[in-house]
């Protein structure tokens, strides 16, 4: 008895057509720019140490091809952190980085294409916290460029033999408790008081300077001409003898003038006799 097929023909060749066609789609893969493939061969060579290039890749249904970004990309955590003065604070951080691009097969190897999550993460998580907790809360938003140079160096040094080279750490935010928020208001706000009693002491301090400068060049003027007229007055007592004065007398031409013989001095004294 003949067996009869549970497709007709047609739809027989569509399903052969369709198993085929996903058949051979399962053996493509796609290499994007900024991406590097290996491919892996399980029943022969096993893992290639070359990278593969960026275009369609063909293989055969039993080999892979892994493929690896080796764009820089960014990745950020939020950590706690307890510092130098044992206040918590939240801190957001970023680092910036990809595999070294020749040694794809040795990362492959050692940890694999989730080499962040494995090595990176707690890495850079730590460094965060080791690093920040020598400093005091109120000096970190000061110091972020500081700090994430000492955590990218420290970050470079864990992870010298781990086939990834770090771009950059970007401190990000920084958060802190309410109760620190209040604290460090009432604390800004005291420094503002305090630079204003400041300001107000400096400007009360060059008011009086300038008002003692003044009271002392008044007095020194006031000094300068009461020496000057006691001078003056040295100078006219001296000058004015009995002869002088007697000569100017006589030279003045509103004087009705006597001439009496026999004065002091052999000079004759001279009388007003209008007792003007």
């Amino acid at each position: 008895m003949k067996r009869r097929s549970i497709f007709p023909n047609g739809f027989q060749f569509l399903f052969i057509l369709g198993v085929s066609l996903s058949y051979f789609v399962s053996c493509l893969s796609i290499i994007s720019p900024g991406e590097v493939g290996l491919m892996w061969r399980p029943y022969s060579t096993g893992l290639s140490q070359k990278p593969l290039e960026s275009r369609v890749q063909t293989y055969m249904p039993w080999n892979s091809v892994y493929v690896y970004s080796i764009q820089w990309t960014s990745h950020q955590e939020k950590v706690e952190v307890l510092t130098r003065d044992d206040l918590t604070i939240t801190v957001s951080a970023a680092i910036i980085l990809r595999p070294v691009q020749n040694e794809i097969y040795e990362l492959e190897m050692e940890i694999g294409r989730d080499y962040y999550d494995k090595v990176v993460k707690p890495q850079f998580r730590t460094a965060i916290r080791n690093i920040l907790s020598a400093y005091n809360m109120v000096s970190i938003s000061k110091e972020t460029p500081n700090v994430s140079a000492q955590i990218k160096k420290s970050l470079a040094e864990k992870l010298k033999d781990k086939h990834v080279e770090i771009d950059d750490v970007i401190i990000d935010d920084v958060e802190y408790s309410p109760s620190i928020l209040k604290a460090i208001e009432s604390k800004l706000t005291k420094q503002q008081e305090q630079e204003q009693m400041k300001f107000e002491i400096n400007i009360a301090k060059r008011d009086a300077e300038i008002q003692q400068i003044s009271a002392d060049g008044r007095a020194k003027a006031v000094l300068i001409e009461a020496e000057a007229q006691a001078k003056a007055q040295r100078m006219i007592s001296e000058s004015l003898t009995p002869k002088y004065i007697q000569l100017k007398a006589m030279e003045n031409p509103n004087n009705k003038l006597i001439f009496v013989p026999n004065g002091k001095d052999g000079l004759p004294i001279i009388v007003n006799p209008d007792g003007k």
